[in-house]
């Protein structure tokens, strides 16, 4: 079995404490540095605008300031596991004000972004299209408004206005009433409400879940270096369900981390954008910091360091 090793672990916290954002140098420091989780949250809360919701470019890939619901999934996917303090209370209240306001009762739920990230530098894929069927934002619901249904269930005590156990079932029989699955993105936002949805709920998604990740995942390693759904995707790091995966797979990709940052002493991206050029190259020095950050977390869960 192979770790990492504690020579290239240090060599790696140089590149987090100099290259990473102040984010993800932050929540390096905490795991690996046993700095303050105030730290963390100072961090997030410069991503954070005066209407609760989040924005700021927490996202790289698209840079819009105002705040999203993409980008609170984001902010929220963090405070949620860091939610302990009074000043997390507080901006996870700001966050769940800004939800309510800009719920879509048509669409039940949200858009991933507001038409003025075209804006902003962005990548292709984050073009907003003035025929919503034709933007590939908005090709499953789940994404992210699954996510964020669970952020509300987990914080109801600070809503006024929308009706949870409505949305929660809603975002249960969404699912549940499908056996083909294409988005490996909605399935990640499934598995954040899975997360942090009470067992009675967790469980009524369990099985479709495991199914929806027998579609999507990804287990040719030779693919790995393209932007694909590797086994370690479906896996965050408080989760206890690996939804089917087989332990060998998993071994394998904590391998290909390992080989990888031996390799380039970080995480690249595999992706890049077609135009905005120069903002590209900053995006993709933060996306570094991200991805490095995701299979460093990766390795501690399993035990790999």
């Amino acid at each position: 079995m192979k770790k990492l090793s504690k020579t290239l672990l240090n060599q790696i916290n140089s590149f987090m404490n100099t290259v990473a954002r102040p984010l993800e140098k932050s929540i390096f420091n905490y795991y690996f540095n046993n700095s303050s989780v105030d730290d963390i949250l100072g961090s997030l809360e410069a991503f954070q605008n005066l209407d609760g919701g989040f924005g700021k470019g927490i996202e790289p890939d698209f840079k819009l300031i105002e705040s999203s619901p993409m980008a609170t999934s984001i902010g929220l996917r963090y405070l949620s596991k860091l939610d302990n303090s009074d000043k997390a209370q507080t901006m996870i209240a700001k966050a769940i004000e800004y939800l309510e306001s800009t719920f879509d009762s048509n669409r039940n739920g949200w858009y991933s972004v507001p038409s003025n990230v075209n804006s902003y530098p962005h990548a292709p894929w984050w073009e907003f299209k003035n025929d919503i069927n034709m933007t590939v934002i908005d090709y499953s619901w789940g994404n992210p408004t699954a996510e964020l249904i669970g952020y509300l269930y987990k914080y109801k005590e600070y809503l006024n206005n929308l009706d949870i156990y409505s949305l929660k079932n809603y975002a249960i029989s969404n699912l549940n009433k499908r056996t083909e699955f294409n988005s490996e993105h909605e399935i990640f936002c499934y598995i954040h409400m899975y997360n942090v949805l009470d067992e009675e709920f967790s469980s009524q998604i369990e099985n479709t879940l495991k199914l929806a990740v027998s579609q999507l995942v990804n287990i040719t390693q030779s693919e790995w270096i393209n932007y694909v759904p590797t086994p370690l995707k479906f896996i965050n790091i408080d989760s206890m369900n690996f939804f089917g995966i087989e332990r060998k797979f998993i071994d394998q990709n904590l391998d290909y981390l390992i080989d990888k940052l031996v390799k380039n002493g970080k995480i690249l991206p595999a992706w890049q954008w077609d135009k905005y050029l120069e903002e590209w190259e900053i995006a993709k020095i933060e996306w570094m910091g991200i991805l490095t950050l995701d299979a460093l977390l990766s390795l501690r869960k399993f035990k790999r360091i």
